[in-house]
């Protein structure tokens, strides 16, 4: 018998042959048939990925009217926190903004900045993360302790600073990285690269210490500031307070572990306004600016003070392209946020505590140990057990629930500008993806009415069933229903009374007073479906309500963000007046979950600003409970948990067609 580790020669199998060479993203975008300095700039601007994002961001970037220009990018080299640390800064910023605006600080991630803003011809970007990695691979270079930090407030500057050990450490860092980009790249051959020593923003001397060989030529304006994580800065006078006692609830000794983030911007981002996309907008005029959700767009300060109105001009980061966009689709976000990350290398590394409350971080326990967790846990889970159920008998009688809920997901956020594509010339709907509904009802308007009306989706239809269905196996029971006239917060209503099996049981009121903020709606109001059609299209609508809001009371008025929420308040009170026993459903939009509940707890109205950001994080079928005692109410947990997918883009198979 042959010996197990015997391998017969191989035969007429060359190794040469068995595989293609590699090849760098830049010679695939070349041999694609890209000019090189294009293919150089899009790798660039998607952090030299591959040669996919790269494509990508070329086809989006055609009309870029600076696509040939040889303006190079800007990049920066952070130390940024992670884990639990963050996490209690990204509370700060949250609260910091809620309560006291917008300062300098909410303008950036936390951190803190290693090397300043730099430029670098987009041939040398590789060398850039490369020059990173070699000087976090030295013996040494990884720290094994957290930083340490210290708290310092004034009357126009929050933060915490390094202490001096370890800002010594992060300063030779700064140097050595430096001093591998200088060595790769030989910056007396490039005029737009810049004196990197110029960008330490700890630097104190101009000798020739400070200068990384091959830059010493180049003349340079040190910074004289200390290494520090910026908290507040750039604030009125009369929030300084306020932001102090903010600034005393965070704990500097709890730095953990961090991490080094090279970071690249568009240079037509300095100086500017950043904002997000919220919502989809369709140019209707020539200088208008299309707008696609989660793109990013870069708004100067001279755009910002002669607007007129609630248009604002700006360019977009996916496209390059420029126009002019309503206001209310987007929020302010910080700069940070449209920057493209390169590299990302751990700083330091923080030992992990032995014990925690949850068995899930105790796996290293021993037998004995381990019992004993479990032990004192089982009592006092017992205890709760037992505390609820002696509480719960006397609050029952009192006892009702409130639960709003947003839609579910919709046609036109998942596959933009459908409808000419899914319907003939007869006005026949075609389905031209799984995710896209089975059949879809006819409507007086025709195809166009589902333009600023949409549909649901596949997915979004099967989201609201399924939180119907979690009711239903908590036995929580619903009583009055009351449904946004848009035709995808009635599918979910229909859908999530399916679930919950009381589709025949329980009519759908339509209240016009639960459709969402007028002002992202600046040109006319959608053509909502008539009763008739949607009897016709099988839901089952109570034709005797007499709406809080007419439709036409609705489309002639006029109001700001703080009418909004009294319109919803106002509502929402006229139901619980009118309906003083059982529970009640409310199916509307995003923000609905916060204009309808904040009265009853006695919150003020928000703003536009912070209005934004709730809706932001209100994603599908997002679902909340507030319950009256008898005395007040209250924000529950909600009755289901939440619901948690990702992303699934379209195939295409002739891929596969490909060599």
């Amino acid at each position: 018998m042959a010996s197990d580790n015997f391998l017969p020669a191989r035969k007429g199998l060359g190794g040469s042959k068995m595989s293609k060479p590699f090849q760098t993203p830049l010679q695939i975008l070349l041999q694609m048939g890209f000019p090189k300095h294009r293919a150089e700039k899009a790798l660039a601007a998607t952090g030299n990925e591959n040669a996919q994002l790269a494509t990508n961001w070329l086809l989006s970037h055609v009309n870029d009217p600076y696509l040939d220009d040889s303006y190079p990018r800007e990049y920066i080299l952070y130390a940024c926190p992670k884990g639990p640390f963050l996490d209690e800064l990204k509370e700060f910023w949250d609260k910091s903004l809620f309560f006291h605006g917008w300062n300098g600080a909410h303008n950036f991630t936390p951190h803190i900045t290693l090397v300043s803003f730099f430029k670098t011809p987009d041939e040398d970007a590789p060398h850039l993360a490369q020059s990173l990695e070699s000087v976090m691979e030295k013996d040494g270079a990884v720290l094994n302790e957290p930083l340490k930090l210290e708290t310092y407030t004034s009357p126009n500057f929050m933060g915490f600073f390094v202490a001096e050990e370890h800002a010594d450490y992060l300063k030779r860092i700064a140097m050595q990285f430096v001093k591998e980009v200088s060595n790769a790249i030989i910056s007396d051959t490039y005029e737009h690269f810049d004196a990197l020593t110029a960008c330490f923003p700890w630097c104190t001397t101009t000798t020739a210490r400070c200068i990384p060989r091959g830059s010493r030529s180049i003349s340079l304006e040190p910074h004289v500031k200390s290494l520090h994580l910026t908290l507040a800065y750039q604030f009125p006078s009369n929030h300084y307070i306020g932001l102090k006692s903010l600034v005393d609830e965070l704990d500097s000794s709890a730095s953990g572990e961090w991490d080094l983030h090279l970071f690249s911007r568009d240079p037509r981002v300095n100086g500017r306004q950043v904002y997000k996309v919220l919502r989809e907008y369709i140019p209707t005029e020539s200088d208008d600016l299309e707008l696609k959700i989660d793109d990013y767009l870069y708004v100067s300060t001279e755009a910002l003070n002669s607007a007129t109105d609630c248009w604002l001009e700006g360019t977009s980061w996916s496209t390059g392209c420029s126009g002019f966009f309503p206001a209310t689709y987007t929020q302010r976000v910080p700069e940070s946020e449209a920057w493209t990350l390169h590299k990302r290398i751990p700083l330091n590394r923080c030992a992990r505590p032995e014990m925690s409350d949850d068995i899930g971080d105790n796996h290293n326990l021993g037998e004995e140990q381990l019992k004993e967790f479990m032990k004192d846990k089982f009592l006092t889970d017992l205890k709760d057990v037992d505390s609820t159920a002696s509480n719960s008998g006397s609050q029952e009688s009192n006892f009702r629930r409130i639960i709003i809920m947003r839609h579910g997901e919709r046609v036109d956020f998942v596959f933009g500008s459908w409808i000419p594509y899914c319907f003939d010339e007869a006005g026949n709907y075609i389905r031209k993806d799984l995710n896209m509904p089975v059949s879809i009802p006819t409507r007086q308007s025709g195809p166009e009415g589902f333009l600023h009306d949409s549909p649901l989706t596949t997915l979004g239809i099967y989201q609201a069933r399924l939180a119907g269905e979690c009711l239903k196996m908590k036995d929580i029971n619903i009583d009055h229903v009351y449904c946004s006239p848009s035709f995808r917060c009635l599918q979910t209503c229909d859908a999530f009374l399916q679930g919950l099996g009381k589709k025949d049981d329980i009519k759908i009121r339509i209240e016009p007073c639960l459709f969402e903020w007028l002002a992202w709606y600046p040109q006319t109001l959608p053509d909502w479906m008539s009763q008739e059609e949607l009897l016709a299209a099988g839901f089952n609508v109570d034709t005797s309500y007499t709406p809080f809001m007419t439709e036409k009371e609705l489309k002639d008025s006029t109001e700001s963000c703080e009418d909004y929420y009294s319109r919803s308040a106002a509502f929402t009170k006229k139901v619980i007046a009118s309906e003083p026993n059982g529970n009640i459903l409310m199916i509307g939009h995003a923000s609905t979950l916060d204009t309808c509940s904040r009265d009853l707890i006695h919150g003020t109205a928000r703003n536009a600003d912070e209005l934004f950001k709730v809706v932001q994080k209100v994603p599908y079928c997002s679902l909340m409970e507030m319950s009256f005692d008898g005395k007040s109410w209250k924000y529950l947990e909600p009755p289901c948990p939440p619901m948690t997918h990702c992303q699934n883009n379209r195939f295409d198979w002739k891929i596969l067609l490909a060599d």
